[in-house]
């Protein structure tokens, strides 16, 4: 723990696991907001970052997508419920508004911007059909998802991420089709209820040795 109060990534990550049972309305205001920026600044191809996230904090808009969440009651009864979202479809738009962007953070004149908008038009929309577009929407929103799930861990927040619900009907429900999105994965958020019995099972993973494989090795610099 850190003289803030916030954990070490390392005992962060051993100490989280995907909730099953949250005490109801139980919220953590200031912990979600500086997750929410941890996720803003996660990395992206080209820093376009082709996703959204939805807060969801209408009670009555919360009961009608748990009842298109296979059962999964938490994402009426968390204290928060977010909804990571992809840009469908990511557009010459969405490209010309980052350009911009960039040109005034970084002073880009009109020839260099030209150059990265087309090089970003090209990577992500002319090599690209509608399919694979999409494809590469979701793995930038799962780089975001996993640094926002990092962030709660480190400050304290509960959180389980969520892909078992009615994709038509959350995109329905929270109207993202008009917005130009498209939901992707869910993610309730609060505390842990203290009866919840997944809290006592250990965490499990593949060891190192089966995770992680080394090619070659590494030589050393001379002295």
């Amino acid at each position: 723990m850190t003289d803030g109060g916030r954990m070490d990534l390392h005992d962060a990550l051993h100490w989280r696991y995907a909730v099953k049972a949250f005490a109801p309305g139980v919220r953590d205001d200031a912990a979600l907001d500086r997750a929410l920026e941890a996720a803003r600044l996660a990395p992206s191809s080209f820093g376009l970052q082709p996703w959204r996230i939805v807060l969801v904090e209408d009670a009555a808009t919360r009961t009608a997508l748990a009842a298109r969440s296979y059962g999964q009651s938490k994402v009426e009864t968390a204290g928060h419920l977010a909804v990571f979202a992809i840009l469908d479809p990511v557009t010459e738009a969405h490209i010309d508004a980052h350009v911009a962007r960039l040109a005034g953070a970084r002073g880009m004149d009109a020839a260099a911007q030209a150059k990265q908008r087309d090089r970003i038009a090209r990577t992500v929309l002319t090599y690209k059909d509608a399919d694979a577009r999409r494809a590469w929407a979701c793995a930038q929103c799962y780089l975001g998802l996993g640094v926002f799930l990092a962030a709660c861990a480190t400050e304290g927040l509960d959180a389980c991420p969520m892909e078992g619900f009615e994709v038509a009907a959350y995109d329905d429900i929270l109207g993202l089709a008009d917005a130009g999105l498209a939901a992707v994965v869910a993610v309730a958020l609060g505390r842990r209820a203290a009866d919840d019995p997944e809290a006592a099972e250990g965490k499990l993973r593949p060891p190192a040795s089966e995770l992680i494989r080394r090619v070659g090795q590494a030589s050393t610099p001379d002295r």
